[in-house]
Order: C-alpha cells, then structure tokens, then sequence
C-alpha cells in the first residue's frame, strides 16, 4: 500500500516554463524513480540512522534508504529518500540521501547536494556534519579527485570521532576509504578491517559484511568468508548482497556456494524487477551477476542451467538506453556470449551450429558467431558448411584503421625517471578488437579447413596450427588440433597451461591419456572427479569421462560427493527468493474513451493483437505531437507485424480530436490508429506513467501482448519516439511468447 504523499512542490518553487513530464524541481529530478517508494521487508534490520523529523514514516524510508545505500541498490535508495522528501518536505537529509545514492552521477549528485545545503538551516548539528562531507565533496574549485576523497574520508573520520558509538558513520567511513582507492590507495586493509571489527561488536548483523568482502576480494578473500556467510542475510531483500558473496566463494574455489549466491542474487532481483515493472538492466550490476552465474554454472558443468540462464538473458527486453547489443555488459550481449562460450565448452556443436545460423546484427557478434559457426562445422565434419563461414568470415567489414597508442604515457614504475620523448617510439600501433578478433579467428578457421583436406601436406598444416601460437584459441582447444594431426608432443606441452577447471581438467585427462601418459592422465582424472559432484552426466563430456573412468579400472560412480559446507551460513530456501528466469509481468487493466466518448478497456485491444499502447500528454506538447506523428507514419509497418497501435491522451475527447490538425489530416479524415481519452488520469495512473512525488504525468510507452503480459516499457519525462528500434523489438519479443521457449535451446533471433 502506497503512503499519502505530501507533494514535493511544497518543498521547492514550481518552474511553469517546464515541459509536460519534465520535473519542476530541475534536471536532476528527471531521471531516477519517479513512483512512490514502498517499505520492502530485507533491506539492513540493523541501520540504525536517526534524523531530525518529526514523521515517523519519513524516518522508516530514510532509514530503508541507508540500508539500500550499503547494498548499492541505489536506485530503490533514491526511492526511498524522495520518500523522504514528499513525507517530509524540510529534510535536508532527504536530498543528501539522493546525492550519495548518485555516488556514480556526480551531475545528479551535486544537484541534490545543493537542494540539501539550501535546506541546512532546518537540520540539526549533527545532519550539517553529513551534509558539510558532500559539499565540501562536491564543492566546485581545483582540487583532484585524490585530493576530494581524502577530504571526504577526513570529513567522515570526524563523525566518527566526535560520536565514537555511530555505526553508520563508521560503515560510511569504511565504504569511503574502499570507494576512493583507485585514486587515494589503502594503505592498511587491516586497519580498515579492525573499523569493520568495531561495527560487527556492536550490530552482528549490519549491512557492512558488503564491505568487507569488497576490501578483502582482491587480496585475501579467506578474510571476508564470515561475512559471506552473513552478507545476504543482513539485507536479504537486496539482490547484491546475496551477489557479493559470491566474489569471495569464487576466489576460495567453491563453485557450489558461489552458485547458490549469485543463483540468489538473479532471484531476489527478477522478484522484484516483475512486481515493481522494471527492466532488467535498470538495475546496476543484474547483467553482472547473470553472466557470471552463467560461467559458475559452467564451472560446476551444469551445463543445462548455464545455457537456459543465457537463453533467458538474450530474451530479456532491450532498450536503447540500458540494454543494446552495443553495449558490452549488458543482457542482450552477456547472454549471446556465454551461450556460444557454452554450447563449445560442452561440444554441443547441432544446438551451436542451429544458434550460430542466425546473424546478430552486430559487427563484433556477428565474428564471435562465425567463428563458433566453424567450429561446429569442424567437428560435424561438414567442410562445406566450414568453407562457407570462413568466406563470410573473411568479407565481413571491419575498420582497418589502426589505433596509435602514445607509450611514452604508459604507467610506470614508481620513481622511474620518464624517458626522453622519441618521436619515432612514442607510438605504437594496435588492431582495434574487431579487427584482432577477425583475424584470429580466421586464423584458426583456416587451420581447421586444412585439418579436414585429406589432401593437404602435413606440413602446410603444421605451419597453420603454428600460427596460432600466440592466438587467444585456447590450449585445450589447440591440444586437440595437434592430436588431431598426431603431433603427441606438442599435444601433450600444452597441457601445462590447461585451465585448472572442471571442462579444463576433464581435458588434461584426455590429451594426456592420448599421449600415452597414462599416469598423469590419472592424477588429472582424480582432480576432475573432485569437481564433477553436480556435472549434467548426458553431456558427450561426461560419457567420455565414464569411459576413461573404466579405464582407469575406478568402479561405481566416479564424480565424487557434493562437499558438505558447515560455514556457508544459514540460508532460506533458494525457490522462495523468486524466479531464477525473469519473464514478463501481468500488465495493468485500464480503462478510457473513445473519441465518440465510449468506454473501453486496454483488454478490448489486447485480446485480439499484441498492442502497443503510447501515453501522451496532449498536443500542447510538441515533443508528444513528435511522438504521434513519428508512430503515424510508421503504422502501417506495425500493422503488417500485426501489432496494433492505440495512443491515450489526457486531454478530453472534443480536444484530443484536434489531433488531427497536428496529424495534417482532414478534420474527418480516419486516424492512422486509436486515440483514446483519460482526463481522469486514471488510466495513465495504472500503468505508472505518473509521478507521485509531484502528482505530475508522465510519458509511457507499453507492449502488451494477447496473454495480457507487459513484455516492454518505457516511462520517462520524455516521450519514446524511435519507432524503428520498438518495431524490431516487439517482433522480436513477441516470438518469444513462454519462459519455455527462452531457455530452450532453439535458436534466438
């Protein structure tokens, strides 16, 4: 249930001039969570950060906030502090809780900064200590930034000095110190750690355990194990903080607990992503956690679940701002590269070569696919298929250009004196990726053509498979190749360099046993049976490893037993967390006018066409006419992808009826699709294209299909008029119509 809100224009001069949507508090405010925050159980029982109001209410979300901010949710934390600030209209604290929720927004941060020291006077002493630490922060003058973060950690270390018994200065201090260490390096992790010493004395349970599994993640992971154990826990409503232990599980080598952590992790955040209608990136570091369970996944060879994760990441809904193939980590390209990673690792080459026969539109996919596409040819033995691939390898284009990098700025060794400056040294030249990758995997495309020419002499081949020396194919993947020309000893040299994982090792095994190293190849099998507890045992792997397992005379089943763990903390049911695939919410029922003033619902439209709905705020807003007009002229290419448009306006209906004018059409000329009225507002309320905070509308656009589910949104200040992307896109989700068919291992497009 939402509180009642005392609107944040109390707080501050409303702006007129403001375009419908835009905030009328400024910039700042028009990005972020516009809808009111709820409490969410889970988010740090242990913060404990009084402040001066007298709202009890206002001091719940503040608080929630301060635990948010220790998990890096930062924007459900900003949430919760313009809670804070609709509760509590004179909180200076409010707007210092939206600035250090923006940490990774100096612009946004700022601004509210300054909303928090205009409000200064209204705070007590100790809230203008807090607030003082973000201006002096922020303060504009010519200081660097290492000069800016010892100031700030100077400015925390007085808080805690001068009231020894605050635990969330000493959190803040500690995170502080951590944040800045790039730029003001830690000197003493251990004097760091002796400050989270003193906060887990006092509050066992505090959210902190985050920090300390970051300041020890680099170095000595075995120091943050207790609170791996206890980090999810403290905030069992944040999905970071189950991500977090994860980081420490994976480096101590216990990939069964840094799956069920990251596992958790994806399914606190898909639970909350589908009831609070977010997208999946959204949310800082989901795509993160997603394609690193993927790869945890693998290293336990469950290969099914790794490859169902993917398949769900590449079906989640992309959107130009959060989620591109463009974009390098994100779910539309993490799950393309880890799927492929997948279906080579396990040698999946029939689901490879299905997945690989689609283009992914994008020049550095599209050589990633290729590439795979090869490999799947190789070993299908279809030197037709693998001939193809390479001449499409070979004419895909890529800049050629290369880039100069200056050397004579390289890092140095500290007190090294810099070289005189050498014109003819200071730059040398590097491939760009795409053009490294292309050349390397055509490299080595061309090595397996010649493998499969009966024809061709062996030394030709030689000298190809030598080539790929200094290659990034990996060695397992090269042992292979010189077994395949029966060249044992160079086989047999790489396997020193194999990856000491559980694929990696299955494969020292085998290369070795091929190479007549019998006896190594069995302490390489014992290895691989201590990882292999939870291996899908259909994978061809794994019947291999049956087959060398009675080689090795080794009866019964040869993977050993799942370690029992006594210091992975309690833990609740991972299926309670929620869905470990995110898939669609069920979109909100409204109602509203026709223009001959006749009531309809959104289901009228949705039970019959997949609909794409475009909330409007009349045609006084020239940006929404643009909208109109821009969807105008593209409907009948909706229209052939069956997808129906309706757009809502909340001008009543004899107004909206002049649309046309803006339209230039007739004033009895049909319209290019539905336009209904909502001058109640209430429909543009339902579909959360409004913002609580300053009871203002806001710009939607929505894809509903006919199951009723809401498979893609946009609610903004400004309206979404890229009608091209949405039209590929709702095609493309659209043929995505169950949970099933994501994580299946038919081809996506």
């Amino acid at each position: 249930m939402r509180p009642a809100l005392i609107l944040l224009c109390l707080a501050l001069p409303l702006n007129a001039d403001e375009l419908p949507g835009h905030s009328a508090h400024g910039e700042a405010f028009n990005e972020g969570p516009r809808q009111a925050a709820v409490l969410i159980p889970g988010c740090g029982d242990a913060v404990k950060f009084p402040i001066s109001t007298k709202k009890p209410e206002a001091q719940q979300f503040f608080t929630q906030g301060v635990g948010q901010l220790h998990g890096f949710w930062y924007y459900e934390a900003e949430r919760s502090f313009r809670q804070v600030a609709a509760l509590d209209p004179d909180c200076a604290m409010a707007y210092w809780g939206m600035a250090m929720a923006n940490v990774n927004t100096e612009k946004r941060a700022k601004a509210f900064t300054e909303k928090a020291v205009k409000l200064k006077d209204k705070a007590n002493a100790r809230e203008k200590q807090w607030i003082g630490m973000l201006e002096t922060l922020y303060k504009d003058d010519k200081r660097d930034k290492k000069q800016r973060s010892l100031d700030c950690i100077r400015d925390l270390e007085n808080l805690v000095q001068d009231d020894p018994k605050d635990i969330e200065a000493k959190a803040f201090l500690v995170w502080r110190i951590w944040f800045s260490r790039t730029e003001a390096p830690i000197s003493s992790n251990q004097a760091v750690d002796a400050l989270l010493d003193q906060i887990f004395a006092a509050s066992p349970n505090h959210p902190a355990h985050h920090y300390r599994i970051h300041l020890w993640d680099q170095s000595k992971p075995i120091r943050a194990l207790a609170s791996g154990a206890q980090c999810g826990q403290a905030a069992p409503g944040i999905a970071h903080m189950w991500h977090m232990p994860g980081h420490t599980f994976s480096k101590l080598k216990r990939p069964d607990d840094a799956a069920w952590q990251q596992e958790a992790s994806t399914r606190v955040d898909h639970a909350y992503m589908i009831r609070s209608f977010i997208l999946p990136d959204q949310i800082h570091n989901y795509a993160h956690n997603e394609e690193w369970l993927v790869r945890t996944y693998n290293d336990l060879g469950r290969a099914k679940d790794a490859l169902a994760l993917a398949r769900s990441l590449i079906g989640n809904p992309r959107h130009p701002t959060y989620n591109t193939l463009d974009k390098q980590s994100t779910s539309a390209s993490y799950g393309r590269t880890r799927l492929i990673e997948t279906l080579i690792k396990w040698e999946l080459w029939d689901d490879l070569k299905a997945f690989t026969a689609t283009p992914a539109g994008h020049l550095a996919h599209d050589i990633t696919r290729l590439r795979a596409a090869g490999l799947a040819a190789y070993h299908q033995n279809d030197t037709q298929r693998l001939s193809q691939v390479l001449k499409e390898l070979e004419a895909a284009k890529t800049e050629t250009k290369l880039v100069n990098i200056d050397t004579s700025k390289l890092a140095r060794k500290k007190d090294e004196t810099p070289a005189k400056s050498d014109k003819s040294k200071a730059s040398k030249p590097a491939e760009k990726p795409e053009v490294k990758a292309k050349n390397s995997a055509i490299a080595e495309l061309k090595a397996l053509t010649a493998l499969l020419d009966a024809k061709k002499p062996k030394a030709d081949k030689t000298k190809l498979l030598e080539s790929l020396k200094d290659t990034d194919v990996p060695k397992e993947r090269l042992a292979s190749y010189w077994l395949k020309l029966d060249d044992k000893t160079k086989a047999f040299d790489l396997t020193k360099n194999f990856i000491q994982d559980l694929a990696g090792l299955a494969a020292k095994s085998e290369v070795l046993q091929a190479c007549g190293k019998t006896d190594d190849a069995k302490k390489a099998f014992e290895e691989t049976r201590k990882l292999a507890f939870a291996m899908d045992r259909d994978l061809p792997l794994a019947k291999r490893l049956d087959t060398l397992a009675k080689t090795f005379a080794i009866t019964g089943d040869w993977p050993a037993p799942t370690p029992k763990r006594t210091d992975s903390g309690t833990r609740p049911s991972i299926e309670s967390l929620g869905p470990v695939h995110w898939h669609p919410p069920a979109a909100p029922v409204f109602e509203a006018l026709t223009l001959d003033n006749k009531p309809v619902k959104s289901t009228d439209f949705t039970s019959k066409k997949p609909t794409l709905f475009m909330f409007y705020l009349g045609h006084d807003c020239s940006h929404c006419v643009e909208q109109i007009q821009a969807f105008s002229k593209a409907a009948a290419d909706f229209d052939k992808a069956g997808i129906q448009l309706v757009a809502v306006t909340i001008e009543p209906t004899p107004v909206a009826k002049n649309i046309r004018a803006k339209l230039n059409l007739k004033p009895d000329a049909p319209l290019p699709f539905p336009i209904l009225s909502d001058s109640s507002k209430a429909a543009f309320k339902a579909v959360r294209a409004h913002d609580d905070f300053e009871n203002e509308l806001l710009h939607a656009t929505l894809l509903i299909d006919t199951s009723g589910k809401q498979r893609w949104q946009d609610v903004s200040w400004q309206p979404f008029s890229d009608t091209k992307f949405i039209l590929a896109e709702a095609k493309r989700l659209l043929e995505l119509n169950t949970v099933k068919e994501l994580t299946s291992l038919r081809p996506a497009p």
